[in-house]
C-alpha cells in the first residue's frame, strides 16, 4: 500500500497496513579462521616475548642463578669468585608461610530470605570441593608463581564424574591479549594456553585429526622461544625430532560470546561456545588469572623485580671484596727474572721468595678499595631487608615476645604487601565463584558430600535429595513443574560467595593460653579459689590430642563422681541404721526410766502405809499401857 493512503487511513482513525515480517533462514555462526586464531596467539607471543624473558629471570634469581654466563666467564678470567648469597628465595618463602597461616575459606550468603537458609549447603558444598581438590597446595604453590612471575592462573572445569576440579597452570603456558591493562584481565578479548604434548596424547584426544596433527608436526613454523616446553635457543610449532606438538586452548569473545578453540599450527581440533556458564548463564571462559604488577607497557611482573638490583649489589660487592682480599700487588725489580715464581709463591700463606732485600716491594693500593665495597654491600642488604619481611614478621623475635605483640607486628610488617596479597585473595574469590556456578550447572543428581572431619562424629549432606511423600513412599511431584520434588538443589540457590579469611589461630591460641595460665597461678598463690575449670586451661592450649585428653580426665571425673555417689549412699544407709539403733535404745530406756517411776512410787506408798501403820501401833500400845489392853487383842512383839 502507497504512503500516501496509509496518511489519509490515519487520519480516518483506520488502522494502517502493517508490514509483512520477513523470514529468514537462521544463519550460521561463521567460524573464525585458522589464520586469524594464529595471529592472534603469534601477536601475543612477539608482544609479550621480552616481559615473559624478564619474567624467566626473576624465576632464575630465586633459583640461585644470579649471574650470566658471560659474568662467569669474567670471573673464571680472574679468579674471582661468584658468589651467590640469596636473598630472594627466603623472602618469597616468608611471605607464603605468612600468608598460608591464615586460613581462608568460602562462605555462602544468600540474597533473598529464602536463600539464606540454604547458605549452609552452598558453603558446606564449597568447603568440600576445596578439600577434595588440596586447594590450599594450588593456593601456596600459586602465591609463589604470583609473587616471582607476576601472574598467577588457574581454571574451574568438571570431570567426568561431574567433580568439579581446580586446575593451576604455568605462568609460561599462559598468552593474552597484549593489550590488556587490568590486572584481572577483565579487558582482555583472549587468552589461553600454549601448552606441548606428544604426538600419540593429542591423538588419542582428537582421534579424528589424526593426519592433520601428523602433517603439523612434519611443516612448522618459528615462533618464540619462551613458549617452548624447555625453552632454549630455537623454538617451533612442533618439534619434528621428538614428535611433540603445541597445541593452544583458545579462549576468545566473537560475536559478543566467548568461544573456546583447540588448535595445532595445521588444524582446528575441536570449536564452540564455552559449555560452562556464569551466574547469569552466559558463556564464560575458564582461565582465572591475576596479575600483581602492570607497568605503562601493560608487562606483568612480581615482586622479585625490584629485588634484582640489590642481590646483584650484594654478591658484586661480597665478590669483589673476597676477590681483593685474596689476592697481592707486588713491585719487583728488573732483575727479578722468575715472575710467575713469585706470584706463585705469594699465593701460598708460606710462600718463600728468594730475593735481595728490595727487590719485592709489597703495594697495598687495592686493599684500600675493600672498606669502599664493604660499605656499599651494606647499603644493598640494608635495601634488600626494606623489601622482604622483617624478622618480626615472621616470628624471629624473642621468645618472651606475646602472641598478640608478634601477630601487630606481622600486620604492620605484611602492609608493604597489602596489594599484592589483596590481588592474590580477589583470584581465591574469584575461583570459588566460578567453583559455585560449576556446582549449579552439573550437579543435577543425587550426591554424598562429607561435611565434617570429626572422625568420631561424622556428618554427611545430600544434594538434589528426593522429597518422599511418607503416605507413598513415593517421591513428590512439583505440582507447578510436574517434576518430583528435591532439596538441596544448588541450581535453585541464589548465593552470594566470599572468602573467610581468619587470623594465625596458633598465635591467638598462645597468647590465650599464657593469660589463662598466669591467671590461674594468680589465683593459686593468693589462696582463692580458681576462676575457671581446669577443662577451660586444657581446651586453651595446643596441645596434642587434646580431646582425648578431656576425654579421659570426664571419664574420671563420671567413675569419681559414681564412686563418690556409692560411698554417699553407704553412709546414708550407715547413718540411718545408726539413728534406729539411737531411737531403740531411747524407747528402751524411756521405758526402763517408766518402770524404775512405777517402782519408786509403788515404794513410797508401800512406805506410806507401814509409817501409818507403825504410828497406829505406837498409839495403840500407848493406849495399852494407860488403859489396859482390850479383850481379844494380839500381844504386839517387840
Amino acid at each position: 500500500m502507497r504512503p500516501e493512503i496509509d496518511s489519509f487511513l490515519n487520519r480516518l482513525g483506520a488502522p494502517a497496513a502493517q508490514p509483512t515480517p520477513e523470514v529468514r533462514e537462521p544463519e550460521e555462526v561463521e567460524l573464525p579462521s585458522l589464520e586469524a586464531l594464529k595471529t592472534q596467539v603469534t601477536g601475543a607471543m612477539d608482544l609479550l616475548d621480552d616481559a615473559r624473558r624478564e619474567s624467566g629471570k626473576d624465576q632464575d634469581y630465586y633459583d640461585d642463578k644470579q649471574w650470566t654466563d658471560d659474568e662467569i666467564r669474567v670471573l673464571e678470567g680472574r679468579n674471582q669468585p661468584a658468589l651467590v648469597f640469596n636473598h630472594i628465595k627466603p623472602a618469597i618463602n616468608a611471605i607464603v608461610g605468612i600468608k598460608e597461616r591464615g586460613r581462608v575459606d568460602p562462605k555462602a550468603w544468600g540474597r533473598t530470605p529464602k536463600d539464606q537458609q540454604a547458605a549452609e549447603v552452598a558453603t558446606d558444598s564449597l568447603r568440600y570441593v576445596d578439600d577434595v581438590n588440596r586447594f590450599t597446595n594450588t593456593k601456596r604453590e600459586g602465591l609463589r608463581s604470583f609473587l616471582i612471575w607476576g601472574i598467577i592462573g588457574g581454571m574451574v572445569e568438571i570431570d567426568q564424574d561431574r567433580e568439579v576440579k581446580f586446575k593451576a597452570f604455568r605462568p609460561e603456558e599462559y598468552y593474552y591479549d597484549p593489550y590488556s591493562r587490568e590486572c584481572d584481565f577483565s579487558d582482555a578479548r583472549y587468552d589461553g594456553l600454549a601448552k606441548w604434548m606428544d604426538e600419540d596424547a593429542v591423538t588419542e584426544l582428537y582421534p579424528d585429526h589424526a593426519k592433520d596433527i601428523k602433517a603439523s608436526i612434519d611443516a612448522s613454523a618459528s615462533v618464540s622461544e619462551t613458549y617452548k616446553d624447555r625453552p632454549n635457543r630455537a623454538w617451533s610449532w612442533a618439534d619434528f625430532k621428538k614428535r611433540r606438538i603445541l597445541v593452544c586452548e583458545h579462549y576468545h569473545l566473537w560475536k559478543g560470546t566467548w568461544h573456546k578453540t583447540v588448535f595445532v599450527s595445521g588444524a582446528i581440533l575441536e570449536h564452540g561456545e564455552s559449555a560452562y556458564k556464569d551466574a547469569k548463564g552466559r558463556p564464560k571462559k575458564c582461565t582465572i588469572t591475576q596479575s600483581a604488577y602492570v607497568d605503562r607497557e601493560n608487562r606483568r611482573y612480581g615482586i622479585v623485580r625490584s629485588m634484582r638490583g640489590p642481590q646483584d649489589s650484594i654478591n658484586k660487592g661480597r665478590s669483589k671484596a673476597v676477590h681483593l682480599l685474596n689476592v697481592r700487588q707486588v713491585r719487583l725489580d728488573p732483575g727479578v727474572t722468575d715472575q710467575d715464581e713469585v706470584r706463585n709463591e705469594l699465593a701460598k700463606p708460606d710462600g718463600v721468595i728468594m730475593a735481595r732485600e728490595g727487590m719485592v716491594e709489597p703495594l697495598t693500593t687495592h686493599t684500600a678499595l675493600v672498606p669502599a665495597h664493604i660499605e656499599l654491600l651494606r647499603d644493598a642488604k640494608d635495601m634488600m631487608r626494606r623489601q622482604q619481611p622483617s624478622p618480626g614478621i615472621v616470628g624471629r623475635q624473642a621468645a618472651s615476645q606475646s602472641g598478640i605483640a608478634i601477630q601487630r607486628e606481622q600486620e604492620a610488617g605484611l602492609a608493604e604487601f597489602a596489594l599484592v596479597l589483596s590481588s592474590f585473595d580477589d583470584w581465591v574469590l574469584r575461583m570459588y565463584r566460578s567453583a559455585w556456578e560449576g556446582i549449579k550447572q552439573f550437579w543435577d543428581a543425587p550426591k554424598y558430600i562429607r561435611v565434617t572431619d570429626d572422625e568420631n562424629a561424622p556428618r554427611f549432606m545430600v544434594m538434589n535429595e528426593p522429597v518422599i511423600d511418607p503416605m507413598t513412599g513415593q517421591p513428590q511431584i512439583d505440582p507447578r513443574t510436574g517434576q518430583p520434588m528435591v532439596k538441596n538443589s544448588p541450581a535453585e540457590m541464589d548465593m552470594d560467595i566470599i572468602i573467610d579469611t581468619t587470623p594465625d589461630v596458633a598465635i591467638l591460641q598462645q597468647e590465650q593460653f599464657r593469660v589463662l595460665g598466669e591467671l590461674m597461678g594468680m589465683a593459686i598463690q593468693a589462696g582463692q579459689p580458681m576462676p575457671f575449670s581446669f577443662d577451660a586451661l586444657i581446651k586453651a592450649s595446643d596441645l596434642p590430642k587434646k580431646q582425648e585428653l578431656l576425654d579421659s580426665m570426664q571419664q574420671n571425673k563420671e567413675g569419681s563422681g559414681q564412686q563418690q555417689q556409692e560411698a554417699a549412699e553407704v553412709g546414708k544407709r550407715q547413718a540411718l541404721a545408726k539413728i534406729a539403733v539411737d531411737e531403740t535404745n531411747a524407747q528402751k530406756n524411756q521405758a526402763l526410766t517408766m518402770k524404775t517411776k512405777a517402782e519408786t512410787e509403788k515404794l513410797a506408798v508401800e512406805i506410806d502405809l507401814t509409817e501409818q501403820q507403825m504410828h497406829g501401833q505406837k498409839v495403840q500400845n500407848v493406849h495399852d499401857i494407860l488403859y489396859g489392853p482390850q479383850p481379844g487383842a494380839q500381844p504386839v512383839m517387840h
